[in-house]
């Protein structure tokens, strides 16, 4: 677990996991001040690194964490959950993230303490305090959205962008990748003044992002 922080009142939180074949993989997440208290931009990736992002928060910020938001409903996102829960921290997700999570839940314990499901359309916007949802349509996932935060002009744009450090699609098991440039695009439409990027993994830039994911997804639907 790591945290640095971007700005006054902005952290960038990294969780390291080792993946099946072996290779050492980072996931990103936010956490943002606000008058009531933090607010956390996605998990930490699991039970345990969200248990210990929490200690960090208790021990060096020392304010209370009033609320989560998650871009969408993989273990990267979301797999801290229980632990929030363990918290009473609400945590919020789309309608689309909370049925494909529940869906896939085997045990009762795995299910989401959603305080509430936001319901978006294709190309909609919620304003929710200092962060804007926007969900752009399917591209990683089905139910991926971005989080606008104006005030520093930073996208978070979870895994729904990519970012060089790890090369290719990523785990594209629930992605459709047909549709994704098409949802990047939108984003840039919906954004065209981002300063600073989160992409879901990899090291945060500028807007540039976006255009590289775009060949990333050009050059995988051209392939035969």
């Amino acid at each position: 677990m790591q945290v640095e922080q971007l700005a006054p009142g902005l952290w960038l939180h990294r969780t390291e996991q080792k993946l099946s074949n072996g290779m050492l993989f980072t996931a990103n997440g936010l956490l943002l001040e606000t008058p009531q208290g933090i607010w956390m931009l996605d998990t930490a990736w699991g039970y345990y690194p969200t248990v210990d992002l929490l200690h960090w928060i208790d021990t060096v910020l020392q304010k209370p964490v009033v609320k989560a938001i998650a871009t969408h409903g993989h273990d990267d996102r979301v797999g801290g959950a229980a632990a929030l829960a363990e918290r009473n921290i609400p945590l919020q997700v789309t309608a689309q993230t909370a049925a494909i999570v529940q869906q896939h839940a085997k045990t009762a314990d795995l299910l989401l303490p959603v305080q509430s499901a936001v319901a978006l359309k294709q190309g909609e916007k919620y304003q929710d305090g200092p962060v804007e949802w926007f969900y752009p349509g399917a591209g990683h996932t089905s139910d991926n959205i971005v989080l606008w935060l104006p005030q520093y002009k930073l996208l978070v744009g979870g895994c729904a962008v990519k970012a060089p450090r790890y090369p290719g699609l990523g785990n594209i098991a629930d992605a459709d990748v047909a549709e994704w440039p098409h949802s990047l695009k939108r984003i840039q439409q919906a954004y065209p003044d981002i300063k600073i990027l989160v992409p879901g993994h990899g090291d945060v830039a500028d807007a540039a992002l976006l255009d590289y994911s775009l060949g990333l997804m050009q050059g995988a639907i051209s392939q035969p």
